[in-house]
C-alpha cells in the first residue's frame, strides 16, 4: 500500500525531538549525539495508514513516534483488539519474509491525529555503535510499550466489564490524563466502540457499563469528549471544558476498521498457510545445502592449495 500523498519527510534530530533518549550520556557525548543521531521523518495525516516493510524502508531500529496517537487493530475473525500508541513509543516494521502465521490476524493501522515518527535506519544505527546508550534506550521503549500490553491484556481478563472500562480509563490517565480540578482529566475522545476494542468486550456491554460508572460517580464525560475520573471518596464532575485547551483535532477511535471474516473462514484457510510454510521450508533447506555444498567445495579447494604449498616447501628444503 503506497503512503498517502500528504505523507512528507525529511531528516530529523532524534535527541532534539525525545531528549529522553540521551539521558545515560555525558553532556559532551549528548552535543555530538544529538548531530550525529538523525532519522527520517514520516509525517502521517489523519486516517488509516500503513508502515513500510524492513525491505522497503531498510528501517533497522524501527520508527519512533514523537508526536501524536496511533491505533493498531488485530482482527480475528469477528473479534477485534486495539492497542494505542502515542510518543515515545517504537514500532516495528514487519519482516516481508517473515514466515506466514498459522492463526493469521488482520492488521489494520489508523493515525487518529497528525503523527510524527523518527524511522531509526543506518545513520542511528552508525551513532548507536559509538553511543551504545542509545541502543538501549530504544530497546527500553520497546519494552515499557510491552509491559502497556501485558496490563492491557490482564485487564482484559478482569469479570466485570465495568471494572475493565474504569481500569482502562485510569490505565490511560497514567500516560495521557492530567490533574483537573473535578478530578483526573483524560483529553481523549474514545468511543464505546473504541472501549470494547480495547478492553475485549462488545460494544452494548461498554456501555452499560459507563452508565453505571456515571452513576456511581467514578466517571463523567465533559460535552468536549473528555473524560474525567473520580474516587469514592472525590466523585467525578463533567464540568464544561474548552476542547481547543486540550487538544487539536479530533481523536475520535475508531472508524469502520478492516473488513470481517468470520473465524472458520480464516481457520479453513490453514491448509494454504500450511502449504505455504512447508514451501519456504524447502526453499530454505535447498538453500542451506547450496550454502553447504559451497562451503565443503571451499575448504576442499584450501586443503588441496594447502598440500601443494606444503609440497613445494619441502621440495626447496630437500638436499
Amino acid at each position: 500500500m503506497e503512503q498517502p500523498d500528504a505523507t512528507r519527510r525529511r531528516l530529523v534530530r532524534v535527541l532534539e525531538v525525545d531528549p529522553d533518549l540521551g539521558r545515560r550520556l555525558d553532556e559532551a557525548e549528548l552535543v555530538q549525539a544529538t548531530r550525529q543521531a538523525v532519522g527520517v521523518l514520516e509525517v502521517i495525516e489523519p486516517g488509516p495508514w500503513q508502515p513500510r516493510s524492513i525491505d522497503d524502508g531498510k528501517h533497522l531500529y524501527g520508527g519512533l513516534i514523537f508526536e501524536g496517537i496511533l491505533v493498531r487493530e488485530l482482527s480475528l475473525g469477528t473479534s477485534v483488539s486495539a492497542e494505542l500508541l502515542g510518543e515515545g513509543d517504537v514500532i516495528v516494521p514487519y519482516d516481508g519474509d517473515e514466515p506466514p502465521p498459522f492463526v493469521p490476524a488482520q492488521r489494520a493501522w489508523t493515525a487518529l491525529e497528525p503523527v510524527r515518527i523518527a524511522w531509526l535506519d543506518a545513520p542511528f544505527a552508525v551513532a548507536v555503535r559509538r553511543w551504545p546508550q542509545l541502543g538501549i534506550a530504544v530497546l527500553e521503549r520497546a519494552q515499557r510499550r510491552s509491559d502497556r500490553l501485558a496490563v492491557t491484556q490482564a485487564i482484559s481478563q478482569v469479570t466485570r466489564v465495568d471494572d475493565r472500562v474504569l481500569a482502562l480509563l485510569w490505565h490511560l490517565s497514567e500516560r495521557w490524563g492530567r490533574i483537573g480540578p473535578t478530578g483526573v482529566l483524560l483529553p481523549m475522545r474514545l468511543t464505546h466502540k473504541a472501549i470494547a476494542r480495547l478492553v475485549g468486550a462488545r460494544r452494548p456491554s461498554v456501555t452499560t457499563a459507563i452508565s453505571a460508572l456515571e452513576r456511581r460517580g467514578l466517571i463523567a464525560r465533559r460535552a468536549d469528549g473528555a473524560w474525567v475520573l473520580g474516587t469514592p471518596e472525590r466523585l467525578a464532575v463533567a464540568e464544561p471544558g474548552d476542547a481547543d485547551a486540550l487538544w487539536e483535532g479530533s481523536v475520535s477511535l475508531v472508524g469502520s476498521g478492516p473488513g470481517r471474516v468470520t473465524l472458520e473462514e480464516r481457520l479453513a484457510g490453514l491448509s494454504e498457510t500450511f502449504a505455504r510454510a512447508q514451501e519456504r521450508t524447502r526453499e530454505l533447506r535447498e538453500g542451506t545445502e547450496v550454502v553447504l555444498h559451497r562451503t565443503n567445495e571451499a575448504r576442499r579447494r584450501a586443503q588441496v592449495a594447502r598440500e601443494a604449498r606444503n609440497g613445494a616447501t619441502g621440495r626447496r628444503r630437500a638436499p
